[in-house]
């Protein structure tokens, strides 16, 4: 009995650090600056993985050389873990990429979970270690996903209470946003240096007209 009450002491404590941790975290990510968010990402990715003793997280995007390829662009793990591959190709994990580039949030448990149509999918997770995973898509005001968001454990199974998949949903809507303005702000630079570069070679000018004074 006291071991009973012992545990859920520690599942209590544990959900209360998580939950705190997600409201921080959004908290963090309201303005943080275009070239500080792939640091911020992969520094929450490392606070959850230690908070909830998990052994990866991985955050893929879709390539726009290559819409089938997902690419690699931010992962918290251990030294001394199996590597992730850089990229998921189309034959890679082909269940598990329909389903959340659908907009599914995928739950693994356990790899006997895995439906009979997701066989390579098994076996591209025994290949990289992986005995439970959650995977979440990535997408923007309601848009197509871009990508995904992983959270796995290579060491034993493992439960996913909703609470968890909730924030783990929380956590990567924030980590879009961010991602989304941090493409509109690159999109605006290299749009405006474009503008420069053009009216430079036209011998032309800007200029400004401030309507309050009349002054250009």
């Amino acid at each position: 009995m006291h071991e009973s009450i012992e545990t859920t002491r520690a599942e209590l404590e544990e959900r209360l650090r998580f939950e705190t941790l997600l409201a921080e975290t959004s908290s963090r990510f309201v303005n943080v600056p275009a070239d500080q968010v792939d640091g911020e990402i992969e520094g929450a990715q490392r606070r959850i993985c230690e908070i909830l003793d998990l052994d990866r997280s991985t955050l893929w995007q879709v390539s726009g050389k290559e819409p089938v390829s997902l690419v690699l662009t931010h992962i918290y793990q251990p030294q001394g873990a199996p590597p992730a591959p850089r990229h998921m190709k189309e034959e890679l994990f082909p269940w598990s990429r329909q389903k959340v580039l659908a907009g599914e949030t995928v739950t693994i448990a356990k790899m006997s979970d895995l439906p009979p149509e997701a066989g390579g999918d098994r076996e591209g997770y025994g290949l990289f270690g992986t005995k439970s995973d959650v995977l979440v898509p990535l997408s923007i005001g309601g848009g197509p996903p871009f990508g995904l968001l992983t959270f796995s454990v290579m060491r034993e199974e493992r439960d996913w209470p909703e609470t968890v998949g909730k924030g783990f949903r929380l956590i990567a809507q924030v980590f879009a946003n961010a991602l989304g303005r941090k493409r509109a702000d690159a999109a605006l630079c290299e749009s405006e240096e474009r503008l420069s570069l053009a009216t430079r070679a036209a011998g032309a000018g800007m200029w400004d007209m401030r309507l309050n004074t009349d002054h250009v």
